[in-house]
């Protein structure tokens, strides 16, 4: 049985990737090449760009004042529709 030389993992006979960790037998896997060219994303960027806040809450978009007296008039109509019937 044959080993994959990055993560010892067991391979199949004639076996030309690691289903494991990826490394195949062309490209192959050296050490600590994994993540030097990659760029990654800002976790706390992207939170902020989704949703408006950090991952602490800060910065969040407040509602607008005329949105929530909106919203409960529409909820009380709703309610009195339904008590009237």
């Amino acid at each position: 049985m044959n080993y994959c030389p990055h993560c010892h993992s067991p391979l199949k006979e004639n076996a030309t990737f690691c289903p494991h960790c990826g490394s195949d037998k062309d490209t192959g896997w050296s050490e600590g090449a994994e993540f030097t060219d990659l760029e990654t994303p800002d976790y706390d960027e992207i939170v902020e760009n989704e949703f408006g806040t950090d991952e602490f809450g800060n910065k969040k978009k407040k509602a607008s004042p005329l949105a929530i007296v909106a919203a409960i008039i529409v909820a009380l109509a709703f309610i009195a529709a339904m008590v009237l019937h």
